[in-house]
């Protein structure tokens, strides 16, 4: 085989390698995509993430912004609500880096009661608690 031919065929064989490995990366086809936010007075939180099946969530990116220098610190979590109607309040992640700064964690979620619905919640925190809260419309799981 002449030199450039086979230059050619190992960069057509590394385009093809590369195209597999990236429909390899994709997510099943029952996957889908879903967000949610809402906002109070020191705090605005959202969630992006995919439906894998009727109890996991991956790509779950929370982020949290700290939106008045208030000396408080914002927070951010997802709550999941189950088939029977049971809830589910996850950990809270906090942004400490100040007024007008956000911060991002990135997770997944499982849940074996089942995850038929998800939401977020956001609120600005000191010492004593927090102030007020803000609570999303939940969101359905269309894997169901």
């Amino acid at each position: 085989m002449h030199h450039r031919a086979r230059t050619l065929a190992r960069l057509l064989t590394g385009a093809a390698a590369t195209l597999a490995v990236g429909a390899l990366a994709v997510s099943p086809a029952s996957a889908a995509g879903a967000s949610s936010s809402c906002e109070t007075t020191g705090a605005y939180g959202s969630a992006d993430w995919t439906w894998l099946n009727g109890s996991t969530l991956l790509q779950v990116k929370l982020t949290s912004v700290d939106t008045s220098d208030d000396a408080r610190v914002a927070g951010i979590r997802l709550y999941t609500l189950d088939h029977r109607g049971g809830s589910h309040d996850w950990p809270w992640r906090f942004n400490k880096r100040g007024a007008g700064k956000s911060q991002t964690w990135e997770t997944t979620l499982q849940d074996k009661r089942g995850i038929d619905r998800v939401g977020v919640e956001a609120a600005a925190f000191d010492d004593a608690g927090y102030r007020r809260l803000c609570g999303s419309a939940s969101v359905k799981n269309p894997t169901f």
